[in-house]
């Protein structure tokens, strides 16, 4: 459940721009200000069922979004091979060879940019 949040979250993070104000403030209540769906309805003078229908119509859209742009997926991919670049290369026993991974790996990254 954890992982499914902190993913959405990264998707408003990512896309949250092309959302409607009214669609941002709904899932940074929901999902950064851990608000219930009735909080949320109370406090935008809504129904429990359209703060829901909203939530669940936003978290498709920005999953389409995902499949179309790719645009998390590539920064997922970045952070990890920067972070394998960084052990490669702070390894006091490196060896030419984890030099020449590094710089492999750096060179993909570029590829994606």
């Amino acid at each position: 459940m954890l992982e499914k949040i902190s993913h959405v979250v990264l998707l408003k993070d990512f896309y949250g721009p092309l959302l409607t104000q009214k669609q941002q403030d709904i899932m940074n209540l929901h999902y950064e200000n851990d608000w219930s769906l009735s909080e949320i309805a109370d406090h935008m003078h809504t129904s429990r069922q359209a703060v829901f229908d909203m939530v669940k119509r936003v978290q498709a859209q920005l999953e389409e979004l995902e499949e179309k742009l790719g645009v998390v997926g590539k920064f997922q991919l970045t952070r990890r091979r920067l972070t394998e670049v960084v052990d490669m290369l702070d390894r006091p026993e490196r060896q030419q060879a984890d030099i020449d991974q590094a710089i492999k790996l750096l060179r993909e990254l570029i590829g994606l940019l």
